[in-house]
């Protein structure tokens, strides 16, 4: 029986318990896996938004991995969160007129639980912001927490 990826605090081993369900066709495992991989990544970060905006750009960096077949940072995603902060960022991109190409990636990749952070904690936003969130995820056929 495979270990429980839930248990593991090692994102090395995690990885390497998904590899081996990715080779052994375990689809549901390698998800687990994915899932732990991106829980861990904001395992230390006390504020909510904060921390599953982590686990946000964590499973954005895997898409990219998946992709390009080699790890790859969100390099402008994580200069923005450093430089305004979870709140202002998702703020921001919330309100755009467009979509980032993060979300866009997110969505393509199966892991669009991960775009809404926003509907997730709204109290944490503006209400304009969590309508114009709120519409984005709806208009892109993504559940609403």
């Amino acid at each position: 029986m495979a270990a429980d990826p839930n248990k593991l605090t090692d994102a090395k081993q995690v990885r390497q318990l998904m590899l081996n369900a990715e080779r052994r066709k375990a689809t549901e495992l390698a998800a687990a896996c994915r899932r732990r991989l991106y829980e861990l990544s904001g395992v230390d970060i006390a504020d909510p938004v904060e921390r599953r905006l982590a686990e946000a750009v964590a499973a954005l960096e895997e898409t990219y991995r998946e992709k390009h077949g080699r790890a790859q940072a969100a390099g402008y995603t994580r200069r923005k969160i450093a430089k305004d902060g979870a709140v202002a960022t998702l703020s921001d991109w919330a309100l755009k007129s467009d979509v980032t190409p993060g979300f866009v990636a997110l969505v393509e990749g199966g892991m669009a639980e991960f775009t809404g952070v926003i509907a997730e904690f709204p109290d944490r936003f503006e209400p304009r912001v969590v309508d114009a969130a709120r519409k984005r995820l709806t208009e892109h056929g993504v559940k609403l927490p």
